[in-house]
């Protein structure tokens, strides 16, 4: 099938266990995940994307199993709240590091790259230093690097918490569209109730390594369990 589907996941960290039992996210869907600090949020994304063994577990895309090859070949990029882009290089030349690594031409590199630059708005920094710009054009940049190269995952850790609200506000509406546009699957990890409206279909709340809840958005502040219903409190 198409999307992904996270089945059986364990991952265990000294005393720290995460266990997903069943997630499937379908095609151009953004899946919010919450949950309070060190209840497993970011350990999901970074076993998901490779970084982090797992005890046992299925990870498939698109009905391929990725979880048996490294983080480079599973088809997942990785968006965190700070940019990490190479300052000395310019806006055109970061969006292009994902591409050239997959080994297109310059010229395929630098017509990619400007298709995201238009569609994320920036297009008229593609010459300015990364160092040049600000911390909200930044974050754009990093997100058109991620989106070009065509990932059937993108892993989203709270990658406006570093934004004002209007930044945050302008910048969730037009990611929601890019990534259902593309039909990536989307995982985002917030702690701001509204990242989580805005953008995404469903929330799984997670607590102590463990699922507490998966609902839609539009239903899970009525939870039945009192510490979901805090957890994903305006």
């Amino acid at each position: 099938m198409n999307g992904a589907v996270i089945q059986r996941l364990i991952f265990s960290r000294g005393e720290f266990n995460l266990e997903i039992e069943k997630v499937e996210i379908q095609p151009g869907e953004v899946l919010g995940v919450m949950g309070k600090s060190g209840s497993g949020k970011t350990s999901l994304l970074q076993a998901i994307s490779g970084f982090l063994s797992v005890s046992s577990g299925s990870i498939q895309v698109n009905g391929k199993e990725i979880g048996v090859f490294p983080p480079e070949k599973r088809g997942a990029v990785l968006v965190f709240q700070k940019p990490w882009l190479f300052e000395h290089q310019t806006v055109l030349e970061n969006v292009c590091f994902g591409l050239k690594l997959q080994g297109k031409s310059k010229k395929e590199c630098s017509d990619l790259a400007q298709q995201w630059l238009v569609k994320m708005e920036i297009s008229h920094l593609e010459n300015k230093r990364a160092w040049e710009i600000s911390g909200g054009e930044a974050q754009r940049v990093a997100l058109a690097r991620a989106m070009a190269v065509h990932f059937p995952l993108i892993l989203l850790d709270e990658p406006f918490s570093a934004l004002d609200a209007p930044l945050r506000q302008g910048l969730r509406k037009l990611l929601k569209e890019l990534i259902s546009e593309s039909k990536a699957c989307g995982i985002l990890v917030s702690h701001d109730w509204k990242d989580i409206q805005e953008l995404a279909e469903r929330v799984l709340v997670l607590s102590g390594g463990r699922v507490l809840a998966l609902e839609k958005v539009s239903q899970i502040q009525n939870h039945s369990n009192a510490e979901v219903r805090a957890i994903c409190a305006d």
